[in-house]
C-alpha cells in the first residue's frame, strides 16, 4: 500500500491531473514561492527579453518573470493540462496583453524555432525528464547564441520523503553541471541560496 501511495504521489508531483492535481498545484504555488523568487533573481532579466519556462506548474515563476520582461515575452510549456489551466487563470492579464503564452507540451520537443529565446529556465521539473541530456540540448537549440539556461533543483540528499525512483531521478548540482557540459553549454556554475535562508536548493546555470 505504501508503495502505491508513493507511486501515486510521485506521478501527481510530476504531472498533476484532475481535482487532486489542482490541490497539488495550489500547494506548489505556496511552497515554491521562495524557489521561484530566488531563481528569477539569478537570471538578470531585462524588459525586452524573450524567456521560456519548462514545467511552469501553477505559474508563479512565469508571473514573476513576466513582471520583469515587461516589453518582452514569457513563454511556457508544461505537460500537465491541469497546470496549463491553473497557470493561465493566474496569468490571464499577461496572456491577454500578449506578454505571455502558455502551452501544453514536452521539453523533448519544444514547439519553437531555433534561437527564439534569451533565457530558458526550469524549477523542479528535470526529475521527470526521461532523457535529460537530450532535453537540455533541445533547450540549447531554442536559445540565442549567448543565451542563458538555468535549472533549479533540490539536491538529492536533502529530500525528506521517499520518492518512486522509477518515476523520478534526483540529482546533485555537480551532476547537473556535468549534464550541461555534455549538452554543450559553457560558463557553467552552480548557485545556492544565502546560508541564512536555510533553503536546500541549487541552481545550475550555463551559457550557449
Amino acid at each position: 500500500m505504501q508503495e502505491k501511495i508513493r507511486n501515486f504521489m510521485s506521478k501527481q508531483f510530476g504531472n498533476p491531473s484532475g481535482i487532486f492535481g489542482k490541490f497539488i498545484g495550489n500547494g506548489m504555488a505556496k511552497r515554491n514561492v521562495y524557489d521561484a523568487q530566488w531563481t528569477i533573481s539569478l537570471l538578470n532579466i531585462q524588459p525586452y527579453h524573450r524567456i521560456l519556462e519548462v514545467g511552469f506548474g501553477p505559474g508563479v515563476s512565469t508571473q514573476l518573470a513576466s513582471e520583469k520582461a515587461s516589453r518582452g515575452l514569457v513563454a511556457g510549456i508544461d505537460h500537465s493540462m491541469t497546470m496549463v489551466q491553473s497557470a493561465s487563470k493566474r496569468n490571464a492579464d499577461a496572456i491577454q496583453a500578449g506578454q505571455m503564452e502558455l502551452r501544453h507540451g514536452e521539453v523533448s520537443s519544444l514547439p519553437y524555432p531555433d534561437e527564439s529565446f534569451d533565457i530558458a529556465f526550469s524549477l523542479h521539473s528535470i526529475y521527470f525528464w526521461t532523457k535529460p541530456v537530450d532535453s537540455i540540448k533541445e533547450l540549447k537549440r531554442v536559445l540565442k547564441t549567448g543565451g542563458l539556461l538555468a535549472i533549479t533543483i533540490q539536491p538529492k540528499d536533502t529530500w525528506d520523503r521517499k520518492v518512486d525512483y522509477s518515476i523520478m531521478t534526483l540529482y546533485f548540482g555537480s551532476e547537473m553541471a556535468s549534464l550541461f557540459s555534455e549538452a554543450g553549454f559553457q560558463n557553467i556554475r552552480v548557485e545556492v541560496p544565502p546560508q541564512e535562508d536555510k533553503v536546500f536548493l541549487e541552481c545550475i546555470l550555463g551559457v550557449k
